[in-house]
């Protein structure tokens, strides 16, 4: 039998859920609904029996960075107030990190993430990277995919370019690159290759 009745309110969507039983919880999504999580959450909180339950049910959510859950006393009415974790980037569908390379669980929901793939060890270097070509780009070239190998090294891609950068990351390929996306925005001729891997130029390629 269930035992809660659940009001869930997302923000910007707002929906409810109804279910009969003994307690009325009311779920507010600061973030709206981000990860498939958010909706598992609400099924195993149908499923909590007692206080204790859904205090340690929330604690365990790796993807909440914070939260506020009050219990009015005399009403068995609760409610609870989360702010999710903001993903920058999902590792090889296994994890997503945050601004803080905080690890928590991939769980696909979002469309707009930038996903990186490869056998990468520290983390630190994608985030890093990410803040480079950002900030080099002034975010006129928007990241869509990261990919790393040891042969070719790493490869950025946006909607119509890749920009490879080879195994190594300096400032001097971080400064060409600045210097050749300038040019060729001023130009309005964007190659489907930027090949950052020569010592001392770069190379384009136009083809598909």
């Amino acid at each position: 039998m269930r035992r809660f009745k659940l009001i869930v309110l997302i923000f910007p969507l707002i929906f409810s859920i109804s279910l009969s039983g003994k307690y009325k919880i009311n779920i507010t999504y600061e973030s709206g609904v981000e990860f498939n999580s958010q909706q598992i959450l609400i099924d195993k909180l149908e499923n909590s029996q007692t206080r204790r339950q859904i205090e340690n049910l929330i604690i365990s959510q790796d993807w909440i960075e914070s939260y506020s859950l009050i219990f009015k006393p005399f009403k068995k009415e609760v409610y609870l107030n989360i702010k999710n974790r903001e993903p920058i980037f999902a590792l090889n569908k296994k994890y997503f990190f945050d601004k803080e390379l905080y690890q928590f669980k991939y769980n696909f929901l979002k469309n707009d993430l930038i996903m990186v793939s490869g056998p990468i060890d520290n983390p630190a270097t994608i985030l890093e990277l990410i803040n480079k070509i950002n900030l080099y780009s002034k975010q006129k070239f928007k990241i869509q995919y990261i990919n790393f190998n040891h042969v070719d090294g790493w490869e950025i891609e946006s909607d119509n370019t890749k920009v490879r950068f080879g195994k190594e990351l300096t400032e001097k390929k971080f400064k060409r690159f600045k210097d050749t996306l300038n040019y060729l925005i001023d130009i309005e001729k964007i190659p489907s290759i930027i090949d950052m891997r020569y010592r001392d130029g770069v190379a384009l390629n136009y083809g598909k």
